[in-house]
């Protein structure tokens, strides 16, 4: 191998380095974001370089065995953990956490579907039920009569200042919303009724892994992650809700701690061997000069 080469593999080990400096500064930013799912980062070899080739055994030889040299390290992958984050209580009794596997559906800034575990909701001006990003949840509405219309995604809401008809005629007005732990939407009403006003949709993933991470702790499917399995919490596997609360981080902040030391010191190591492996070739151009 060339001192070219060696300065090169100091080069992606300096690179990895600050790839985990990056993925575990992120984590520790994000250690109180509500939802928020911590990465790791996967490192591989890069090819290695053949010196010489093996050769099996003859009648005259044992056989040798290859000669390779390893030319660096390069970034394999980001891993996303999708472990459940704690729980805490809220004051809100829109907030909603999960319990289990799943994400939301919300509109996202673009109209498309997008996915995420961050349950800190409320109403907009328009009484729609919205993330802290203004994302739109979507799910199952409801007719006149209250009952739940299963089919197509809409955008959830909840109708203050409206009022229901009572049996004899009379108006009902709303006076407080609940989410149940099977994503439904309950609406206590001043006749004593609860009526559903909507229903939560939750989607898991075959490879959650797969998904794409976007701003606002959105999620978007990819290529590898699978179709969205949808479902109501609680049914098929999927997660089932706990209102009046909000996931934590799942982010590790010792860890990350220890993973910057970690992560600094093998900087550190690889700008030492391309120190060294520049003040060879200054010995060599020495030499060829002198």
């Amino acid at each position: 191998m060339s001192l070219g080469s060696v300065l090169q593999t100091a080069v992606s080990g300096m690179l990895a380095s600050t790839t985990s400096v990056r993925v575990a500064s992120n984590n520790v930013a994000n250690a109180r974001t509500h939802g928020f799912k911590a990465s790791r980062p996967v490192f591989a070899t890069q090819t290695y370089s053949m010196i010489r080739i093996g050769s099996a055994p003859s009648s005259r030889s044992g056989g040798t065995n290859p000669v390779q040299i390893g030319i660096g390290v390069k970034v394999a992958g980001i891993a996303t953990d999708f472990s459940q984050g704690s729980i805490v209580a809220s004051s809100n009794p829109l907030d909603v956490a999960f319990e289990g596997e799943g994400f939301f559906i919300v509109e996202g800034p673009t109209g498309a579907p997008s996915y995420t575990r961050s349950g800190n909701l409320h109403v907009n001006a328009h009484g729609e039920i919205v993330t802290a990003a203004g994302d739109r949840l979507l799910g199952f509405g409801v007719n006149e009569r209250f009952e739940i219309q299963d089919g197509e995604l809409r955008p959830l809401s909840v109708p203050f200042g409206s009022s229901a008809e009572n049996a004899d005629g009379s108006a009902a007005t709303l006076l407080s919303v609940s989410i149940t732990d099977n994503g439904r939407i309950r609406g206590k009403y001043s006749d004593g009724v609860d009526r559903d006003l909507g229903q939560i949709r939750i989607v898991r993933f075959v490879n959650p892994s797969g998904l794409e991470a976007d701003a606002d702790s959105r999620f978007h499917a990819g290529s590898t992650s699978g179709l969205p399995i949808e479902s109501n919490p609680g049914e098929d596997g999927g997660a089932s809700l706990v209102a009046g609360a909000t996931e934590l981080s799942n982010a590790d902040i010792g860890q990350n701690l220890i993973d910057l030391f970690m992560a600094t010191n093998f900087f550190r190591a690889n700008a030492a061997v391309f120190r060294t492996a520049d003040s060879l070739l200054d010995e060599l151009v020495f030499l060829r000069n002198g």
